[in-house]
């Protein structure tokens, strides 16, 4: 039997709210998810956005994940990673798909403070979206995934606010999970074994050093700074790393080190490493974050917000 999908589709407040229903094949339903698309969380010199994916059941509150694309480290929709949010709903969590600034008119702090804005917009309003305020992660593909681990391990870092300081509320988050991101941007340019596996080394650098706000130097401390595995503390929630050894964009040596890393210190951290994939990480990524979050943002597991 082919799958089959019905679309119902209406419009709530004003923003358009999407009840999805999917048959599996052998003609068992499948979880059905409503997605409210728009829902703005800042403004500043761009409005930004998010979709929120939800179980279409009553029984939240859900634990909540923030979705956060890749793409260069430059500004961003999130429509590309639409699937996992949609999958993350279909397996009892909200999925918020953001939206964020970067390069070329932004850099990293900027970037990590629109992420942050997201969490805190989320907690904020957990009561209206049915999302328990105390069990959200993030996570990301790429640059996303350098956002979700530095939200991660960068909770309280007075050096990654932008001008101005952080604004009021919580950013912390209780788990994350990353697919082929840079979590140290010193190694991946002076690490002899993981400029072999760049093959456009010296392209990447340039674009890294745009998003960071400075030419590459193993000693500038924004290289440092935007570099996740020197913000690792014992205080850090759960993290799940996920790459590919045939990656030719990010060396899979990142995961590696930084997974390293978090156990150094105690955190619960795992990884997962095929050999296929490409920059897209393993092919069961999707099914690895799902059960990742299900352990790590458990109502028993998720550490409290701060």
């Amino acid at each position: 039997m082919k799958k089959r999908s019905a679309f119902a589709l209406w419009a709530t407040c004003g923003l358009l709210v999407t009840a999805v229903a999917v048959e599996a094949c052998g003609g068992q339903a499948k979880a059905k998810f409503t997605v409210q698309k728009g829902l703005v969380f800042a403004r500043g010199d761009r409005e930004l956005t998010f979709d929120l994916y939800r179980p279409q059941n009553p029984s939240g509150p859900f634990p909540c994940v923030i979705v956060i694309q890749g793409g260069g480290f430059r500004a961003q929709d999130g429509q590309r990673i639409r699937p996992i949010a949609e999958r993350l709903a279909k397996n009892g969590f909200a999925a918020a798909l953001i939206s964020y600034r970067g390069r070329p008119d932004h850099e990293y702090r900027d970037t990590l403070a629109d992420v942050r804005s997201a969490v805190r917009f989320i907690r904020t309003h957990s009561g209206e979206y049915g999302i328990a305020p105390d069990r959200i992660g993030a996570m990301g593909r790429s640059a996303g995934a350098t956002l979700a681990v530095l939200l991660a391990v960068g909770d309280g870092v007075k050096s990654l606010e932008p001008p101005g300081g952080a604004a009021e509320g919580s950013s912390r988050i209780q788990a994350a999970a990353g697919i082929a991101g840079v979590y140290d941007f010193v190694a991946r340019f002076t690490d002899k074994d993981q400029l072999a596996l760049q093959p456009n080394a010296e392209k990447k650098r340039r674009t890294n050093g745009e998003w960071i706000g400075a030419e590459f130097s193993e000693t500038n401390a924004d290289w440092q700074q935007a570099s996740a595995i020197n913000h690792v503390n014992q205080a850090d929630p759960p993290v799940l790393l996920l790459h590919s050894r045939n990656d030719r964009t990010v060396p899979w040596l990142q995961s590696r080190d930084m997974h390293a890393r978090l156990k150094q210190v105690g955190i619960a951290a795992e990884i997962e490493i095929s050999n296929d994939g490409g920059h897209r990480g393993p092919a069961t990524a999707e099914q690895w974050i799902v059960i990742f979050f299900k352990k790590a943002l458990a109502k028993k597991a998720a550490a409290p917000a701060r």
